[in-house]
This record gives structure tokens, sequence and C-alpha cells, in this order.
């Protein structure tokens, strides 16, 4: 029987692409899609300038030059488009390894992640921009940390990169007692130019960090993907004892489950996700992505382009 992990390395890499848009302008140089405050050889109309400041006879306006007051000769300006950077910041604390005892275990968050992330940079490069990642738990991963990059192959690595990671992580035994404390500062290691940042995670964190976490990521155009797998919240046992464990904590606690518990459980986790939209929203991130586990690319891209922030 081939094991999903060995499975996982042999199938072949399938990005999916979804696009992305942005109302702020890009301050790099570098050659890309996105329009910029900067003066050149672009097609983005940016108005009129005397010939002297800019000394491009070829754009020489005549009928504007014969309206100024004074009369001056003028010249058409154009602005820049450049690449912008987008980032992708995975929370890999101890709740993303969660695995439910089903059949569906294949399908784990951290496969999840793993597809979004290297479809994103997929997507980001394809757009001509650049992408970098990094990822903390109660520290930062300087094993998944990259720069921003505009490589055609970087979603493949990335796939690989976080293929190998997950498999490390496993074998050291990071399943339990870690949590997302180095988030802030993963964030803060990106600097202060504006980027579009994927904040990716359960969201399962104190209401301390979270707070902190947002307000690191203020310079930035975030966007929150949220993961939860259903196995934890929807397909519980229908009836009788069961044992629950926090994953980052460890604490265990037993439950005698019953339909009455189920309904408050379901109204419990609604109540959390309307709260956390309206937490995160009102942060001044875009409304959060609720990313399942059949997440279709045009879905993604419909929310991106709706919530542009």
């Amino acid at each position: 029987m081939v094991s999903s992990n060995l499975l996982q390395q042999t199938l072949p890499f399938e990005p999916r692409q979804f696009f992305y848009n942005i109302h702020w302008r890009a301050r790099t140089y570098h050659a890309g899609a996105t329009l910029t405050a900067h003066h050149g050889n672009g097609s983005d109309f940016a108005g009129f300038s005397s010939l002297l400041a800019c000394p491009d006879p070829k754009r020489i306006d005549i009928r504007a030059s014969v309206r100024s007051v004074p009369r001056q000769w003028l010249v058409r300006t154009y602005l820049e488009r450049a690449a912008i950077h987008v980032y992708a910041v995975l929370d890999v604390s101890s709740s993303l390894f969660f695995q439910p005892a089903t059949a569906q275990a294949a399908n784990s968050m951290r496969q999840q992640i793993t597809e979004f992330v290297a479809s994103l940079a997929w997507s980001v490069t394809r757009q001509g921009d650049a992408f970098g990642l990094r990822a903390a738990n109660d520290r930062e991963q300087a094993s998944l940390l990259r720069m921003p990059s505009v490589q055609p192959g970087t979603a493949q690595q990335v796939s690989q990169q976080l293929g190998a990671y997950w498999q490390q992580a496993l074998a050291q035994g990071q399943q339990q007692g870690q949590g997302a404390t180095a988030i802030p500062a993963a964030i803060e290691s990106i600097g202060a130019q504006r980027a579009l940042v994927f904040l990716i995670s359960d969201f399962y964190w104190p209401e301390a960090l979270l707070q902190h976490t947002l307000k690191a990521a203020q310079p930035h155009d975030v966007v929150p993907v949220v993961l939860r797998d259903r196995a934890a919240m929807q397909d519980l046992p229908a009836f009788g004892w069961a044992r629950f464990r926090d994953m980052e904590s460890g604490a265990e606690r037993s439950w005698m489950l019953r339909r009455g518990l189920h309904q408050r459980i379901q109204a419990h986790a609604q109540q959390q996700q309307q709260a956390l939209n309206a937490l995160l929203v009102n942060a001044g991130t875009r409304a959060p992505l609720w990313l399942g586990p059949d997440w279709r690319a045009e879905t993604v891209s419909r929310h991106l382009m709706e919530t542009m922030a």
C-alpha cells in the first residue's frame, strides 16, 4: 500500500490559477502589470508636463500646447507599470497537524495548504509579480523562508519545499505543543514596503495574538485565508463518549456527545465565524477567504476581485 506522503511526491504538480487585483500603486521598478506613480515609458496617460521638465519631443501635444497659458510646449506623460510583492504567511502551529481518523484523512489541512500556496505562487508569477513565503509557529521557520521571486519555477519549488517541511515536522513530533506566537514577527520581516499578504491559518488564536498580528500587518494589503477541518466540527460521532485534545496545549477533555451538544457546537462555530469576519474587516483587512478542501480557482478569483481593499 502506497503511503499518502509518497503518493504526493510522485504525483505531478497541477497548479490552479486564480486572479487578484489591488487598488494601490506599486513602488518597485521591476516590470509588471500594476500601475505605479513613476513617470516613464508606460501606456497609462498621467497628464501634461512642460518640454523643459520632460525633454521628449516625440510626445509633444500641439493642441494642449496651443491652449496653455502662458504658452509653452507641453508633452504627454505616462505612468510605468511594475510588479508587486505577494507573500504567503503560513501558520504552521500544531493545530494544522490535526488528522481525522477517517477515509478523508488523505485530504488534510497540510495538503490543502500546499495546494493553495503552490497555486498562489503559480498565479503570482504568471501575472508578473514576485512571490515570497514566510512561516512560523512559536518561532519563525527558516526552512520555509523565500525571498520575493519572479522565477517561473517558483510554484513547483514551493510545493516540494512544503512537502519536505511537513514530513520533517511529523518526524520531529511537532504535532503537539506548538502555538503561533511568532506570526507577528514573520509579518514584520516582510518590511514596511506595501505588499499583498495572504495570511493563512485556522485562526484558533488568543485575542492578544490576533490583535498583535493585525497591528504588525497594518502596512500591507492583507487577505486572511481561514482553514477549518470539517471533521473537527461537523463530522463528529452522533452519540457516545468522546475525548477531545487541544493540539497546541495538549489539554484533554471528555464529552458525552448527543444531539443537543451537536447543535450547540454548530451554533458556536457559526457565531465564531461571524465574529472573526467582523474583527478582521474592522481591523482593515479584506473579507476573509474561507477555504474548503474542494476550493475552486474561480471562487477564489471572484472573492479577491470583490474584496479589493
